[in-house]
């Protein structure tokens, strides 16, 4: 991976997302390497979770990703270890293009156990991308950060497992501000699904208990327009 390849695009360019042009505080640039420009041409789904993840989310999220992958839905996530690794690596199983946000520059890979995975989806026709510029290193507000973006990258998220007090509750409340259909796998094998939970007994999230709901979950993100046109241009 090389720095000499990170790029940069403003609000103005064409290779800007337009779904994040849809939500408050978008970043006026974004610096990326790969190719920025699948989030204008396909759909993406933010496939996250705990980074304590039960065995059976790493199992669900694997799933998700090569479901994803399988209908030409991009993988979005912030390449966090558990729920999110698990989803990408499903997906560049099946070929599938993901998208990951870092709370950094892109002079580094975070986690460094992750730089692997994220050359994989630089080789696979991804992409990395980041607000801050390089020599920037994680902070705690840049995670938070990180979770609005992903989230407004995204036509939908899906919650493999997650506590109600863990990081990925940000994503989810980033998400309902943002007008993105949520999503929550529910099921009694996983070990933390308190946020899951909470989710769906609020009204918050979608339940998905069996791959088929996950599909028809996917199927709405790719196919319903008026959705889309529902939440375009909030600010």
């Amino acid at each position: 991976m090389n720095t000499q390849d990170i790029a940069v695009c403003t609000q103005n360019d064409i290779w800007y997302p337009k779904s994040l042009l849809e939500i408050k505080k978008a970043p006026s640039k974004l610096f990326y390497m790969g190719d920025i420009g699948i989030l204008n041409r396909c759909r993406g789904v933010a496939v996250i979770g705990t980074r304590k993840a039960s065995s059976y989310g790493l199992e669900i999220a694997r799933k998700i990703g090569q479901m994803a992958a399988d209908s030409e839905l991009i993988v979005i996530n912030g390449l966090a270890i558990g729920c999110d690794t698990a989803s990408l690596e499903g997906a560049i199983s099946q070929n599938g293009k993901c998208v990951v946000v870092l709370p950094c520059g892109l002079d580094q890979i975070y986690p460094k156990s992750n730089y692997e995975l994220a050359e994989k989806i630089l080789e696979h026709g991804g992409c990395l991308i980041s607000e801050y510029d390089q020599g920037i290193t994680p902070q705690k507000n840049c995670f938070i950060d990180r979770d609005r973006i992903q989230s407004g990258l995204s036509n939908g998220i899906i919650i493999v497992e997650s506590d109600e007090t863990g990081g990925t509750m940000h994503t989810a409340n980033f998400a309902q501000k943002q007008y993105r259909r949520i999503a929550c796998y529910y099921s009694n094998l996983l070990e933390h699904m308190s946020g899951n939970k909470y989710l769906v007994e609020s009204g918050k999230g979608e339940m998905l208990k069996k791959m088929e709901d996950v599909q028809v979950f996917m199927n709405r993100i790719l196919n319903d327009e008026e959705y889309e046109q529902m939440t375009f241009g909030f600010k």
